[in-house]
């Protein structure tokens, strides 16, 4: 009679020998694989499957551009204007503002560096013809607080811009910190 647990052992073994040389080769061949991409087609180069970064060839010779061919036919000028702010309240805060309009385009940007208003907001308001226009609540912490604002041009006949402390958010400006003209 046979001894059934040698032989079953026996091939136990075998099985396991077998899928731990196919692991080990899985392993290899993915390494492999991942060695070739990276040394052969990724020298110098970065992204996925659908976008390849490369660096552009040495030697390149820059061309030379007339003034004539840097208008684009429909473009639009936009005109730019910096604010001048004073400090009214007197807390020595500091502020610039950019403005940009036209083409139906409004961009306006506000930096500032005023005291931490703890519990209250900072606002930006255009001023101008007898009109006040709340732009918007600034954001920041501590000393640092900006607006960006990007809108259809709204707000480009309005020549003055303040920066008022609200303790109540509603479409009234109450205390004067800085104010401004482009």
């Amino acid at each position: 009679m046979r001894d059934l647990a040698q032989s079953i052992g026996g091939s136990r073994q075998n099985s396991q020998k077998r899928v731990l040389r196919i692991a080990l080769v899985a392993i290899a061949a993915a390494g492999a694989v991942f060695i070739f991409n990276n040394f052969f087609f990724g020298k110098n180069s970065i992204g996925g499957s659908a976008v390849v970064l490369r660096d552009a060839p040495f030697g390149l010779k820059p061309v030379g551009v007339s003034a004539q061919e840097t208008t684009v036919k429909g473009g639009v000028d936009l005109t730019s204007q910096m604010a001048t702010f004073q400090d009214v309240k007197g807390d020595g805060g500091s502020a610039s503002a950019t403005r940009s309009f036209g083409g139906g385009t409004y961009i306006l940007n506000v930096s500032a560096t005023l005291p931490d208003p703890k519990n209250t907001n900072y606002q930006v308001w255009l001023v101008g013809g007898g009109e006040t226009v709340p732009v918007d609540y600034m954001s920041g912490s501590k000393t640092s607080w900006s607006l960006t604002l990007r809108d259809t041009d709204k707000f480009s006949k309005y020549k003055g811009i303040w920066i008022t402390l609200e303790r109540t958010k509603d479409s009234k400006p109450e205390e004067h910190i800085l104010e401004g003209t482009f």
